[in-house]
């Protein structure tokens, strides 16, 4: 099917609203969109803060370190990045941790609030195993309590009480039974009479009771449990919450401790490239005066006749002495003067 002109003329104008950002500025905020922490890639998107320490890393490495090859000079650039991004990635791992010291009371209390209402919003697959596990918490027994009161407050509902098949089920389920199972069906018989499904000695009204009294004693067996329990222990885990803090096991945090052993891996490799390549450079400037000088006697010889070698011959002045070349990479093969001082230029693009 042909698209009309008008979807065309449509879709032309909507391709104008988003093209994305235009200028530089704009791109290079469009770049660390999706940045996160920075200790991945390889430092093309970089905050300015860390580009400025970096700058300044690399110049003061250049002023320690003074290499002589062009190799070396990318070594120092390498370096430098590397280990802003290695203070980068411990200072960020500090600040994480000091948060979780500071939240660990905190979300200490929370985890165990939010395991006692997992566990009551899946006792209907397991009642016997939740109810045992909500008894051993004080959190788990304050939701049982609840959830007891509120049926207790629908049971005793005026004029008459609400009470459905779902009310019967919670009730069967918080007394740690199977909905319909052998065990709950005494609370099942009075369900029944209460809603007028099945006949009961005293009629509606007194199941009503009777059921009131069970979810009363229920209450009552609860409070007096809840005293049984270990708040020693619970304080002392409570307190101790902070140390435990002290180690992150999450995903993330597993992978920002790899990101800074990969930078500190890669830094002193670097370190040891700038070394070597320091090191071969400074050996071929050694070497290159005295293979000058010996090509160049050999050469005057091949010159020079045979039938005169024994006719005398006027002393010539010396030559001036030639200064050692060495040609480096990165200079194009032109090679460099060989002297005291620092490496011949070699261009390398800042960060």
């Amino acid at each position: 099917m042909p698209t009309s002109e008008a979807r065309v003329r449509a879709n032309q104008q909507n391709s104008l609203k988003s093209t994305g950002p235009k200028t530089a500025e704009g791109k290079a905020v469009s770049r660390a969109n999706g940045l996160k922490h920075g200790l991945t890639g390889s430092g093309v998107v970089m905050p300015d803060e860390d580009r400025n320490q970096v700058d300044q890393r690399h110049a003061a490495l250049q002023a320690e370190l003074a290499p002589k090859s062009c190799l070396g000079a990318i070594m120092v650039q390498q370096m430098a990045a590397l280990s802003v991004r290695m203070e980068r990635a411990v200072k960020q791992e500090a600040k994480a941790i000091a948060n979780r010291v500071r939240h660990a009371a905190e979300e200490f209390d929370e985890a165990r609030i939010e395991a006692a209402e997992q566990l009551l919003e899946a006792i209907a697959d397991d009642p016997r195993r939740s109810v045992r596990k909500l008894r051993k918490s004080p959190e788990g027994i304050d939701l049982m309590i609840r959830a007891w009161e509120d049926l207790w407050g629908d049971l005793n509902q005026s004029p008459r009480p609400l009470w459905t098949p779902a009310h019967q089920a919670k009730a069967e389920n918080l007394a740690g039974y199977r909905v319909d199972s052998e065990p709950g069906l005494k609370i099942k018989t009075l369900s029944d009479a209460i809603r007028g499904v099945a006949e009961h000695d005293g009629g509606a009204e007194r199941a009503k009771e009777r059921l009131l009294e069970r979810i009363e004693a229920e209450i009552v067996e609860l409070e007096n449990h809840f005293e049984t329990l270990d708040f020693e222990t619970i304080a002392l885990d409570r307190a101790e919450a902070g140390d435990r803090a002290l180690f992150d096991p999450s995903r993330e945090a597993i992978l920002a401790r790899r990101y800074e052993s990969e930078a500190s891996r890669k830094f002193f490799q670097a370190l040891k490239q700038f070394r070597q390549a320091e090191a071969e450079f400074a050996e071929r400037a050694e070497t290159a005066p005295t293979e000058q000088t010996s090509d160049a006697l050999a050469s005057s010889w091949e010159r020079e006749p045979r039938s005169r070698s024994a006719e005398p011959r006027e002393p010539e002045p010396a030559p001036a002495t030639p200064r050692a070349t060495s040609t480096t990479a990165g200079n194009g093969g032109r090679g460099s003067e060989v002297t005291g001082k620092t490496a011949a230029t070699c261009p390398i693009e800042q960060s």
